[in-house]
């Protein structure tokens, strides 16, 4: 027998081996550990699944890994649903993975957890990257199913607190294999329509797994993308999911989001009540300034203008001239006053009112006024001045009695 002519090359025995073990092997799931997990750049992620006795080598392409609601490590037990091919040039055998899924609710926090850790790393759900929300929304989107109790609470909430806000519904899946796809493609829906201000992502109470779709590292990136605020209300208040850490704000319920959302029309009333006070206050200060800038100006203008400033002169001449004859006639009157006042006392003071009561005044010859008897020598000639003449008098003797002077 000619060994040569029989024997199979490698490449040929490797192919009916591939052939063999493609075709006995078409789809199937195996149970294991996950070890030697390798996430290559081109987006295919490589792994080794195992258990206490054996190992098999498994690759699960972009085009399949990108739909994993979990983030796959070493010492996870998975299910690997896929099929078996043979790696021709190394001549392995391998798992060619379609689907993974954790295997049982503890590998489901481990998954929760691995992308909590690395959504954190990478900065996810810091306080900066969080956008504010607007303060009074005119349109709100509300993602959510439509036949759960959570949309018809968010609506009865908005209706009544603020019925000046327009709502905005897309009905999406919140539950199942499909859901987190269509949530994803939701929000790119709402973001881009640039009509709503903000979104409320919300649904009710369940289950890890029920709510497990908004633990999924796509929601959760699509969230952080999103230029619109997003509302994150996902189960019960104490649920708490990877959207509820993404998100912009985290409420309890999707009632509470509902509260959140939007300022009640109380609220609103008071806030524009302070508006008008602040208004009220601004344009008042402004009235004045632009007063005293008026005036600031008129000013300017008027020295512009020399017909202008002559006007205003001769406006002030005029009132000086009549400020001055108030003051011209105040003086001549205080004076005409105090001239009447001293002619009054000097009147008191003229010897004739004396002279017209009865007296007289007797003169010397040498016309100094006489003031006793004694002035004169007997039979020496005097004047006496009378109210309303003069007579010649001569001193004839002295009186014993009181000097009586005789007149002849």
């Amino acid at each position: 027998m000619n060994t040569e002519q029989t024997a199979l090359t490698v490449s040929a025995l490797t192919r009916q081996i591939k052939e063999l073990l493609e075709g006995t092997f078409p789809q199937l799931w195996v149970a294991g550990e996950i070890s030697n997990f390798i996430h290559h750049g081109s987006g295919h992620i490589y792994f080794t699944l195992k258990d206490d006795a054996a190992e098999v080598r498994c690759v699960m392409f972009k085009g399949n890994n990108q739909f994993l609601h979990f983030k796959p490590k070493n010492g996870m037990q998975v299910l690997v649903n896929g099929r078996i091919s043979v790696y021709e040039p190394r001549g392995q055998y391998q798992l060619i993975a379609t689907r993974m899924e954790p295997a049982g609710l503890g590998t489901l926090f481990l998954a929760f957890e691995a992308l909590k850790k690395q959504l954190l790393a990478e900065g996810l759900f810091a306080d900066e990257t969080k956008k504010p929300l607007p303060k009074i929304p005119t349109a709100i989107g509300l993602i959510t199913s439509k036949t759960g109790a959570a949309v018809q609470d968010m609506i009865n909430v908005l209706k009544r607190r603020a019925p000046y806000v327009e709502l905005v519904l897309r009905s999406t899946l919140v539950q199942g294999d499909d859901a987190a796809v269509d949530i994803v493609r939701a929000i790119g829906e709402m973001d881009d329509s640039g009509y709503v201000d903000l979104i409320i992502l919300g649904r009710g109470g369940g289950s890890l797994e029920d709510l497990w779709p908004f633990n999924e590292e796509k929601v959760a990136r699509a969230i952080f993308n999103c230029r619109t605020p997003i509302i994150s209300a996902v189960g019960h208040e104490t649920d708490v999911t990877i959207a509820d850490m993404v998100a912009d704000l985290r409420a309890p319920t999707p009632s509470a989001a509902a509260e959140l959302a939007a300022p009640g029309i109380t609220e609103l009333l008071q806030l524009i009540g302070n508006f008008e006070e602040k208004i009220g206050a601004t344009l008042g200060y402004k009235l004045e300034q632009t007063w005293q800038k008026m005036d600031h100006l008129q000013d300017r203008f008027i020295h512009q203008r020399p017909d202008a400033l002559i006007s205003r002169m001769g406006d002030l001449k005029t009132f000086l001239s009549a400020e001055l004859k108030q003051l011209i006639s105040a003086k001549v009157q205080g004076h005409l006053n105090r001239l009447e006042m001293l002619s009054g006392e000097l009147s008191i003071l003229n010897p004739k009112n004396i002279l017209d009561r009865g007296y007289a005044i007797a003169t010397a010859e040498s016309g100094s006024i006489m003031h006793s008897p004694e002035d004169l020598e007997k039979g020496e000639l005097f004047q006496l001045q009378l109210a309303k003449g003069t007579m010649s008098a001569r001193k004839e003797k002295n009186t014993e009695r009181d000097n009586n002077l005789g007149v002849s």
